[in-house]
Parts: structure tokens; sequence; C-alpha cells
């Protein structure tokens, strides 16, 4: 017996797993002082535990926001509400969210150049959010558009 993989599957699969990085994006909250601790146990370097303590806490707490936004938007999948402002609403918020986590590892490039690594995924992630939003709402226009056309 063939088990067909559906869009249905595959949204349901999608809110799974978003779920499950928002637990461990919300457990990682409780181990943010022992992983720094232990990077500057083995990184042989100047320790800068206090300074990465602050910056995974914020860079954490963007994330959840992030992902409580997604959720959100998959919640509306579900509902069949694609183009609707709400989404580009998400899609903003998400966006911002990348573009903080930038900001907040730039600084830290100072210390460790692995940082701009970081910085440079989370603001290119931002800047293909921000693309896709803008879509979101271009779509959400001429959806509206053409719901007041006769």
């Amino acid at each position: 017996m063939k088990c067909k993989w559906t869009s249905a599957h595959s949204l349901r699969l999608s809110r799974l797993l978003t779920l499950i990085v928002l637990l461990l994006a919300v457990a990682a909250l409780f181990c943010i002082p022992i992983i720094t601790e232990w990077y500057d146990a083995v990184s042989e370097q100047e320790p800068i535990r206090n300074l990465l303590n602050v910056i995974f806490y914020i860079s954490d707490m963007l994330g959840i926001l992030a992902v409580w936004e997604l959720l959100g938007m998959l919640g509306n999948i579900a509902k069949e509400k694609l183009f609707v402002e709400q989404n580009v609403t998400c899609l903003r918020v998400i966006s911002w969210c990348c573009f903080g986590v930038a900001a907040v590892w730039t600084p830290l490039v100072y210390f460790r150049l692995l940082a701009v690594f970081v910085a440079f995924v989370a603001a290119f992630a931002g800047l293909i959010l921000r693309v896709m939003k803008n879509l979101f709402a271009a779509a959400v226009a001429m959806r509206e558009e053409n719901d007041y056309t006769i």
C-alpha cells in the first residue's frame, strides 16, 4: 500500500518541526550559561563569556519571536488564508528578527572572526525574507484589487 505525500502532510510536518524548533529555542535559554562557559574553556582565547551570554540571550529571544510568527503564518496557511496582510506582517517581523540577530552579532567580530559568518547569514536571511514580504504584499494588493473588480 502506497502512501501519497500531500500538501496537507507537508503542512503538518512543517508545523510539527516549527513547534520542535520553538521548544528547543526555549530550552536553549536555560543552557546558554553552560554553553558559553564551555566555549571559553575550550577556545584558548580571551574569555568573552559575559558578552556571549548577552548575544546568545538576545539572539535566542529574537529567534523565539521569529519562530512564533512562523507558527502563526503556518496556522494561516492551514486555514487557507494565504495572501492576507497578517502573513505580510509575519514575514516583516521575521525579517527584522534576522536583521536584529545580525546587528547583535556584528560587535562580536572584534573578538571572534567567525561572528562575521553568523552576522552575514542572519542578514542574508533577513534580506531574502524582506523580498518575500514584498512579494506577499504585492499579492495581497492584487488579491484585494481583484476582489473589488466587478
